[in-house]
């Protein structure tokens, strides 16, 4: 099992000593502008220093302001370029996988979403293109109360490289059915999961065990994925990354 801990890719080489003494990979984020403003090159060389140092990575994508299943074609348009420009740049780090945001949520899709299915088609179509089989891209649930969009989907693309990253704090927050009846639905997708707790009221990203989430029920699945699956301390907060891969670490084990 792969374990990573969360890094903006503007820190990533000044964290490198950190991320040894954590003993840890990275998923490396790349904003809006980063994406813009970072060439393939610098990725590159950063890559080299991550393989030099034996840190594995894998890559966040840009989501702000971004839509793949949007309708207007100007909207997705923008949003295939900066996600084919992280694709290549995710080559060029080596990562073994890059998660996106799918941009669904009933509020503003509603009874249309079929239109956001179809949005979404033709967006993954072409990033997926651009990724090769690489690594996989996977899609990370956000507002989702139940997966079912997600795993229309994925069965879309059942033959492609397309595949699911589970954020534990968006469920606890979103979902409207049981962890257990999500998994059903979706589990046979899930590549990495995105590991941190919250009380259910906002997106508070702490270590495991400190908020709601039910993780004991998580356990029995992770145990039978075994080494299938990345596993992320999502912790906005630096000075609490060693608790949270430590916990992470302790519960997985």
């Amino acid at each position: 099992m792969m374990f990573t801990v969360n890094a903006p890719y503007r820190l990533v080489r000044e964290r490198i000593r950190r991320l040894k003494e954590l003993d840890v990979g990275v998923e490396v984020y790349f904003d809006n502008h980063t994406i813009e403003e970072i060439d393939e090159q610098h990725g590159e060389e950063t890559g080299k220093i991550l393989r030099e140092e034996g840190i594995r990575c894998t890559v966040h994508a840009p989501f702000m302001d971004l839509s793949p299943g949007g309708v207007d074609r100007d909207v997705r348009n923008i949003t295939k370029e900066k996600l084919k420009k992280t694709m290549a740049l995710a080559n060029r780090l080596g990562a073994m996988g890059v998660v996106c945001h799918p941009g669904y949520d009933k509020w503003r899709f509603g009874e249309n979403a079929d239109l956001w299915m179809k949005g979404s088609t033709d967006t993954w179509s072409e990033v997926l293109a651009a990724a090769g089989e690489a690594f996989p891209v996977m899609l990370e649930n956000i507002f989702e109360e139940e997966p079912s969009n997600l795993a229309e989907l994925f069965k879309y693309f059942r033959t492609k490289n397309l595949y699911c990253c589970f954020d534990s704090g968006h469920f606890n927050l979103f979902s409207k059915i049981s962890l257990d009846k999500w998994l059903s639905i979706i589990g046979n997708r899930v590549k990495e999961m995105h590991l941190h707790d919250n009380h259910g009221a906002k997106d508070d990203h702490l270590p495991i065990g400190e908020g709601t989430f039910p993780f004991r029920e998580l356990k029995s699945f992770l145990k039978a994925r075994g080494d299938d699956i990345i596993v992320t301390a999502e912790i906005h907060d630096e000075s609490r990354a060693a608790e949270a891969i430590k916990n992470l670490k302790e519960y997985v084990v």
